[in-house]
C-alpha cells in the first residue's frame, strides 16, 4: 500500500492512495474533506477549491472518499444540489463515497437524502453495469431502532449502544476488491452516532473473511491530532469545546481489536499522518515501509484541505 499527499496551489490538498490486490494488481482511490462550500458562490473565500474536483478526477482513481463537511451550511435547502453541481467534474466520472461532517449534521435529513442518491443513483450511473457487484454497499443493515435526535428522552438511555445516544442512520460500509471501507456517522464528539454493535459486527465479519486484506475507516472527527486538545478545554464545562478523547474512547479499542489498517478523518484543516502502535509506545519515527501484521498498529491520516481555510499544526 502506498499513499501520497497531493498538493495543489499551495493551499489545498487531497490524498491519493494505491492498494494492491492479492494477485498484485493495483487499485487507486483519493480522499478529501472539508471543502465547506457556500450556497451562493462555490469559490467564496478560497477560489482555489474550484479546481480540486477536476484535479482529483484527472488521476483517474477507481473511487473517491470524502471525510465530511461537504457544505458550509448543510441546513440550507439547496445545499447538496449545489454540491453536486460544484463537484460535477469528479462526480460525473468517479464513484464517490461521503461521510457526515458537523456542517452536514446540522442538515442531517438533507444529507441523508443526498447520501442515498449518491450511493444508489449517481454512483451506479457513473460506474455502469456491475456497480452493485464491484462495490458491495451495506447500508441500513442494522435493524436496531435508535433515537433520531438528541432531544429524544430515550437518547440518554441509549449511550451504551451509540456513544451520543442517537443516530440519523447514515453510517454504512462497502467492499471493493480485497478491502472493506466503513463510513461512520460522526460530526463531532457530540455527534458520535455510529452504533458500537454495528462497528464490531462489521469489523468481526471482515476479519473472519480471508479474502479481505485491509480495513479502512473514514469519519469526520479525528482520533489523534496535534491541533486539538485531548480533553475539554475547561474541566468545569466538560460538554463544551473541541477535544479528542471522547471519540477515541468510543472506537479505538475496536479498531485495535480487529486490526484496522488506516483511519481517515477531517475536521482539522490540515494534513497529518500518525502511526499509533498497539503497545502505545512513544514514537516519532516514520511508519514502517512494510506490510505489518494486523494489530501491530494503525495509521491515522487527517486530510482536511478541501477548501476550508487551512490551519497550522497546533492550531484549531
Amino acid at each position: 500500500m502506498t499513499w501520497r499527499r497531493t498538493a495543489r496551489w499551495g493551499l489545498l490538498f487531497f490524498l491519493a492512495l494505491a492498494c494492491r490486490l492479492a494477485d498484485g494488481a493495483p487499485f487507486r482511490f483519493v480522499v478529501v474533506g472539508d471543502n465547506q462550500q457556500a450556497i451562493s458562490d462555490p469559490l467564496e473565500g478560497v477560489p482555489e477549491r474550484g479546481a480540486l474536483p477536476a484535479a482529483m478526477a484527472a488521476l483517474k482513481p477507481d473511487f473517491a472518499l470524502h471525510t465530511g463537511d461537504l457544505m458550509y451550511l448543510g441546513f440550507a435547502p439547496d445545499s447538496y444540489r449545489k454540491f453536486v453541481e460544484y463537484y460535477r467534474p469528479l462526480l460525473a466520472t468517479v464513484p464517490f463515497f461521503p461521510t457526515m461532517g458537523n456542517h452536514d449534521a446540522v442538515g442531517s435529513l438533507q444529507y441523508k437524502r443526498f447520501l442515498e442518491e449518491q450511493l444508489f443513483t449517481r454512483n451506479p450511473a457513473v460506474f455502469g453495469s456491475g456497480y452493485a457487484e464491484k462495490f458491495q454497499v451495506a447500508y441500513e443493515t442494522d435493524p436496531t431502532e435508535y433515537p433520531s435526535s438528541p432531544k429524544d428522552p430515550a437518547a440518554a438511555e441509549c449511550r451504551d449502544r451509540v456513544p451520543s445516544g442517537f443516530s440519523c442512520r447514515t453510517f454504512y460500509s462497502f467492499r471493493y476488491e480485497n478491502a472493506l471501507f466503513l463510513s461512520f456517522e460522526q460530526g463531532y464528539r457530540d455527534w458520535t452516532n455510529t452504533p458500537l454493535r454495528w462497528v464490531e459486527e462489521t469489523l468481526q465479519a471482515a476479519r473472519a473473511d480471508a479474502s479481505i486484506d485491509a480495513i479502512f475507516v473514514y469519519l469526520h472527527h479525528p482520533l489523534y491530532a496535534t491541533a486539538m486538545a485531548e480533553n475539554p478545554p475547561d474541566p468545569n464545562k466538560p460538554e463544551r469545546g473541541q477535544c479528542l478523547k471522547p471519540v477515541r474512547d468510543a472506537y479505538e479499542a475496536l479498531f485495535r481489536k480487529y486490526g484496522v489498517t488506516m483511519v481517515f478523518s477531517g475536521h482539522i484543516h490540515q494534513y497529518e499522518h500518525l502511526w499509533v502502535p498497539d503497545d502505545r509506545r512513544f514514537t516519532r519515527a516514520e511508519a514502517p515501509e512494510r506490510r505489518y501484521a494486523a494489530g501491530d498498529g494503525i495509521h491515522y491520516l487527517i486530510t482536511g484541505g478541501g477548501g476550508g481555510t487551512l490551519c497550522r499544526a497546533g492550531e484549531r
